[in-house]
């Protein structure tokens, strides 16, 4: 059975000016349903902020659609997602000093890592390694969509170059818990041509493994 509903994304969850975070619109998709193993999701388009969306949503699947124009899909995969090894509280706070996107963003309202964002995360993922960036996160607030968010960007500043999202996939163990310190850390695990794959877990201060994700990436378009 499809069931239809309408979503928007609230202005404040932006990604790319004008258009929905794209870590909060797959998270969005995701927990539409319950689902049997972990929900994929794939970006056809970006999602548009403050304008209503429908969604379509069957056992195990999902489409949002925003107009006649398909903007997620979303379906299942029994697969599960490898976690990134953590790193320490200290190391993810030096991390910080050398976040990239202090001197150049190219979306620097983003809602989780940009630093003119108004409301937002302002996480500042900085090297740990090679491919590999960690920074600390204290949650003011814990929804999936949120989590999802934040298991997105920090992927980002691992890649090799400026990237869209393209496809994600999560897996939230146990929600953060607000007012705690976490640590994320992502780690991009492969480069073909112009895509990558990335991992990124979340951990809480105890070193339990909170959240994981994996995500396909693609060289932005100039």
């Amino acid at each position: 059975m499809i069931t239809e509903s309408e979503v928007l994304v609230p202005a404040r969850f932006g990604g790319a000016p004008e258009t929905a975070h794209g870590g909060y619109t797959c998270g969005l998709l995701a927990t539409a349903v319950e689902v049997v193993g972990t929900p994929v999701v794939s970006l056809v388009a970006p999602a548009p902020l403050e304008l209503p969306m429908r969604l379509e949503a069957g056992p195990d699947e999902a489409v949002l659609v925003f107009g006649e124009e398909v903007v997620a899909t979303m379906t299942t995969t029994a697969e599960t997602i490898p976690a990134v090894p953590p790193v320490s509280a200290l190391e993810a706070d030096r991390a910080v000093e050398a976040f990239a996107g202090r001197v150049e963003h190219p979306y620097p309202t983003c809602f989780v890592c940009g630093p003119e964002s108004v409301g937002g995360l302002l996480l500042a993922p900085g090297p740990v390694g090679p491919n590999a960036v960690a920074c600390p996160w204290v949650p003011a607030e814990n929804s999936p969509e949120v989590v999802w968010a934040v298991l997105d960007c920090p992927a980002s500043w691992a890649t090799d170059e400026p990237m869209a999202l393209t496809r994600m996939a999560a897996e939230v163990l146990a929600a953060p818990r607000v007012g705690e310190p976490h640590v994320v850390v992502a780690l991009q695990v492969q480069r073909v041509g112009p895509v990558a794959n990335t991992l990124t877990s979340i951990y809480a201060s105890d070193g339990t493994l909170v959240a994981v994700a994996t995500a396909q990436w693609a060289v932005l378009e100039v």
